[in-house]
């Protein structure tokens, strides 16, 4: 009896000591994967901060650019308006049949037209900011996700004691990660030729 006793004695010593030897390789593993983990978990907050700041900076761009485009439409209209009106004002003054005068107003217009479809092609094409600022919003709220991970695995492996998993400075963000840029040239130039038919308009 003793003896059997001794031997189950020392079966579950060697089973313990084999326990405490995986136990001791697991905590090798983590304490190898810790200062990755924990640099990652680091660098999640400066690179969503990055990413704002891009999206910032690209939106203060397309708005100056947009107000430029938009002064350059009124500009155009004003144009198309007053070259009617001067056409107009010689036409009742006998002079319509100066062929280099109808030259110069045929020119005048199709330049005023030619620009006026440039700068809706231009306020079209700088959608693609929405769409960019849409991607990088779901980058970052996928960033800020991983970093809440990361810092619950910290906590699980003992790498940090008291980390709060709830960001208080995470905001909520919209955004459509199937956002898209495409363009209707057929509705563009539907657009514009309704546009510049209503400035013709006396």
């Amino acid at each position: 009896m003793s003896i059997k006793n001794t031997e189950i004695t020392g079966q579950i010593r060697k089973e313990l000591e084999e326990l405490t030897a995986s136990i001791g390789k697991m905590m090798d593993v983590f304490r190898q994967i810790r200062q990755p983990i924990q640099e990652s978990s680091d660098k999640v907050p400066t690179t969503t901060k990055q990413l704002e700041r891009v999206t910032q900076q690209t939106e203060q761009a397309t708005q100056k650019m947009l107000d430029i485009v938009e002064s350059i439409t009124n500009r155009e209209s004003d144009i198309i308006k007053a070259v009617g009106q001067l056409k107009k004002t010689i036409q009742e003054g006998g002079v319509a049949n100066n062929s280099g005068i109808e030259k110069l107003f045929s020119d005048i217009q199709a330049n005023a037209d030619a620009n006026l479809n440039d700068t809706m092609v231009i306020m079209e094409a700088l959608q693609f900011q929405d769409i960019t600022s849409q991607q990088i919003e779901h980058a970052v709220s996928q960033l800020e996700d991983i970093d809440t991970k990361l810092k619950a695995l910290l906590v699980t492996t003992g790498a940090k004691k008291d980390v709060s998993l709830a960001d208080p400075v995470r905001k909520s963000r919209a955004f459509d990660p199937n956002a898209n840029y495409a363009v209707d040239h057929t509705t563009h130039q539907q657009d514009v030729d309704e546009l510049i038919s209503n400035i013709r308009k006396p």
